[in-house]
């Protein structure tokens, strides 16, 4: 019983990390997103882009 104890327990410490690992990258991610969309704001294209989705 002890065993299947010690088990739920480190499940719950590897989803626990997992969990925080995943909130840790997502945080990252948004600073980052709002940091390039703070760079890029305002700035004027020099060239003629019509056509460029095509």
């Amino acid at each position: 019983m002890a065993t299947a104890s010690r088990e739920r327990k480190s499940q719950r410490i590897f989803w626990t990390l997992i969990l925080a690992l995943l909130l840790g990258y997502g945080a990252v991610k948004y600073i980052h997103i709002v940091q390039a969309i703070e760079v890029y704001k305002g700035q004027v294209l020099e060239a003629d882009i019509s056509g460029a989705a095509k």
